[in-house]
């Protein structure tokens, strides 16, 4: 079993400006702040964050399906989006996540479309993240 540590510290400084910040294990810190409009570049939000974890859990998810496959990988640019929406109980959630890779295979094996299809199954199958929330995921490729 493997474990996960955040460190989450808020206050409200001098100037009345409230933010907090994560620190991970590995000891980067991302800086956050609960005013959208007193947001910067360097700060992140937590639905940013979500939509980020589960984009790059299914980006790596499939890359080792790709190489169970015998499939290289020369590049994978994905936009993905999330819905912030009230749910079906009418709580506020991110309800679903579009995630829209574009990928190029090295040229000695390219996979048809049906097979980056199934590839993109698989990978939303094995993703942990994906198998730990409600959101739907949805590919459009």
């Amino acid at each position: 079993m493997a474990k996960y540590k955040a460190i989450i510290h808020w206050e409200k400084g001098d100037d009345q400006q409230e933010s907090y910040s994560w620190t991970f294990e590995n000891g980067i810190v991302l800086h956050n702040t609960n005013n959208a409009m007193l947001a910067s570049p360097g700060v992140i939000d937590p639905e940013s964050a979500f939509v980020a974890s589960v984009a790059s859990c299914h980006m790596l998810s499939l890359f080792a399906i790709a190489a169970k496959h015998g499939l290289s990988i020369q590049h994978y640019h994905d936009e993905a989006v999330g819905v912030l929406e009230k749910n079906a109980e009418g709580r506020i959630a991110i309800t679903r996540v579009l995630l829209r890779p574009d990928i190029q295979f090295h040229s000695d094996k390219q996979p048809t479309d049906l097979e980056v299809s199934a590839l993109h199954d698989e990978a939303n199958r094995n993703c942990f993240i994906g198998n730990s929330i409600k959101t739907s995921i949805h590919i459009e490729s």
